[in-house]
């Protein structure tokens, strides 16, 4: 059985944010989502707030985000 070093529990922004700083540092990380990649931000039909994403739909940054 694969083991890792952190386990983040929600693919919302905040828990792939986490993800990403988690693997820059070196950790293996597992990723949990129950539905999508995205969490609530993919139902939004526009998000302008999200540094260097623009105006963006929230499935479209989901997707970024997860890519």
């Amino acid at each position: 059985m694969k083991t890792y070093d952190i386990a983040v529990i929600g693919a919302g922004p905040a828990g792939m944010t986490a993800a990403i700083y988690a693997c820059r540092a070196g950790r293996s990380v597992a990723l949990f989502e129950k539905n999508y990649p995205g969490g609530q931000m993919v139902s939004a039909h526009e998000i302008d707030n999200y540094p260097a994403a623009g105006k963006i739909s929230g499935f479209d940054l989901a997707e970024k985000m997860f890519a």
